[in-house]
């Protein structure tokens, strides 16, 4: 509804001794065409703004899964404040490493990333399964659903330690509304099922 919005806490900050935050990502996460999204079926929760229940794609389309290993996949991933004029908003970004470059890796993959939308869900380390409503509701994380995530660095340097002649890729979400989007329905189990659903065959 149009109006004032209203911008102001409404919690107290705490910290949480029994579950306590902690840093990182798991090293498999999910990215999609931002297209293909069935944005007529996504349904938020009711009273949680920034947590969307239902993620669907439309009939023939699927995700595809982005594993990067070692001990800190998707470094460089984050959100940071920007400044505007009449309101400040959030810019989305998200690193991936690809260890590979082969023909098939470079137009099926790189080619698109380099020009596509993108939304992308990455799982958190931290999340807060001991909670005794909603546990598990901070650990799958969705970058892109609003403005879509676009390539701004894409590198591939065949003496990089980091890559080992693969590909570094850095993709970026600007002007997004909300601090932080999650995908989160009932527990952390039912929510798993339902990514991993977006990643098998099309119809």
């Amino acid at each position: 509804m149009a109006g004032v919005c209203d911008y102001a806490i409404k919690k107290d900050i705490l910290v949480n001794c029994d579950d306590p935050i902690i840093p990182g990502m798991e090293q498999e996460g999910v990215i999609m065409n931002r297209k293909d999204i069935d944005f007529s079926t996504v349904a938020f929760n009711t009273t949680r703004k920034n947590v969307i229940e239902t993620l669907a794609l439309k009939s023939g389309k699927k995700a595809y899964k982005v594993v990067v290993s070692g001990s800190t996949p998707f470094t460089g991933t984050n959100t940071a404040l920007a400044t505007g004029t009449y309101r400040n908003t959030f810019t989305n970004t998200v690193n991936m490493v690809i260890l590979a470059n082969d023909p098939d890796v470079c137009a099926d993959i790189i080619d698109g990333l380099a020009n596509g939308e993108y939304v992308v869900i990455l799982e958190n380390k931290a999340k807060n399964l001991l909670k005794e409503e909603n546990p598990g509701d901070s650990a799958f994380q969705i970058y892109g659903y609003y403005q879509g995530l676009k390539a701004v660095e894409i590198s591939n340097d065949k003496y990089s330690e980091e890559t080992e002649g693969g590909w570094s890729v850095s993709l970026q979400e600007t002007k997004v509304p909300k601090s932080a989007l999650f995908y989160f329905k009932t527990d952390y189990e039912t929510t798993k099922t339902a990514i991993d659903t977006l990643t098998s065959a099309a119809a």
